[in-house]
């Protein structure tokens, strides 16, 4: 087969190359290991804080504080539904306007005041000044209107309540 070599010399080169191969292939596996080390050492450094705790470790803690903040966040945003729902039952619309009551009197000192909750009902307060007395009146505001007659300056005062741009909107969830 191999032009007059002897079989057995055609083994022992074979197993000669073949042993030189398994060497390089050990000397290769030794040295993969130690970059392998070297990588691991360098992993471990990496993977510590400034502490000596794991990033793993200190993941985990930050992940747990999350959940318990986004259980806190849920809770935030129901007190502020509670709190917008007790808000419409509050005063949080006003008018207001100054006039001169009669001709004769300057500096405005009559004036129509209202004060609406969330769903138009309150009252409208107006003070007629005059050089010998003063009156106050109040009437009350139910859904925007007025079971009384109202002056010029009192409708004016109500119409800039239900005007009034104050409103409040709620944060939105993400």
């Amino acid at each position: 087969m191999f032009y007059g070599l002897e079989p057995q010399m055609v083994y022992a080169a074979a197993a000669g190359v073949i042993g030189l191969i398994l060497i390089v292939l050990l000397v290769y596996i030794v040295i993969l290991n130690l970059h392998i080390r070297k990588l691991e050492a360098k992993y471990a450094f990496f993977m510590q804080d400034e502490t000596g705790k794991s990033v793993e470790t200190k993941l985990n803690e930050d992940v747990v504080k999350l959940h318990d903040l986004q259980g806190t966040l849920d809770m935030i945003h129901q007190t502020q539904k509670d709190i917008l729902a007790v808000q419409s039952n509050c005063f949080r619309k006003i008018g207001f306007v100054k006039y001169n009551a009669f001709d004769n009197i300057g500096n405005n000192l009559s004036f129509a005041f209202t004060v609406l909750d969330g769903k138009n009902d309150g009252f409208c307060l107006s003070s007629v000044y005059g050089r010998s007395e003063s009156r106050i009146f109040a009437k009350p505001i139910v859904e925007g209107k007025c079971l009384y007659g109202m002056s010029e300056e009192e409708k004016e005062s109500l119409d800039n309540a239900l005007k009034y741009s104050g409103n409040i909107h709620t944060v939105q969830k993400e």
